[in-house]
């Protein structure tokens, strides 16, 4: 349970960053630093966002396929 509480609650953060800095990049009225730094909260929370998914395969793939486990709140197939 705490590992899907987990996943929900990282996804939902990045989530609210992107659309942060979507918001930052389209209200910078031309200023390059605040667009810049909108551009870096974004390619931040996209990463962050690719991390997360790439734990969850990665413990699925080492938690059920190969040390066959079935308490990491994935279903077993």
């Amino acid at each position: 349970q705490l590992l899907g509480w987990g996943v929900g609650v990282g996804g939902g953060i990045a989530f609210l960053l992107i659309v942060y800095a979507g918001f930052m990049i389209a209200t910078a009225a031309g200023d390059p630093k605040r667009v810049q730094a909108g551009r870096e909260l974004l390619m931040s929370a996209i990463s962050g966002l690719i991390l997360i998914i790439l734990s969850i395969i990665l413990l699925r793939i080492i938690g059920l396929n190969i040390l066959n486990l079935s308490g990491l709140g994935f279903p077993s197939s």
